[in-house]
């Protein structure tokens, strides 16, 4: 792989970028291409356009991965609080007390 190889399929990148963003490189956004994998840096409004954006620069042909370093102008929504910690929904196997374990087949 060469240089001009990461920096082809850079400018792919950027055009896929492109499209999901009306057609316009945002010039918030950088794109680096090493070893057919791909970094994307800079600022975006929300988690949103991140997630489309590292989309994007996965679908040329011949990349390997997506790092996606992007920061967001509006913090990502506060999730709702889960399952009580003794519910047992995230229950960690390894502080279960010793015993039978039964298996439905």
């Amino acid at each position: 792989m060469t240089d001009n190889d990461d920096e082809m399929l850079r400018e792919r990148v950027g055009t896929c970028i492109a499209e999901v963003c009306g057609g316009d490189m945002p010039d918030t956004v950088t794109v680096h291409v090493v070893d057919r994998r791909v970094t994307l840096s800079g600022r975006v409004e929300d988690i949103d356009l991140s997630q489309r954006l590292e989309k994007a620069a996965a679908t040329p042909p011949g990349i390997l991965g997506v790092s996606n370093q992007l920061t967001t102008r509006v913090p990502p929504p506060v999730e709702p609080p889960g399952q009580p910690a003794a519910s047992g929904m995230r229950a960690d196997p390894m502080e279960r007390p010793a015993g039978q374990i039964n298996h439905k087949v």
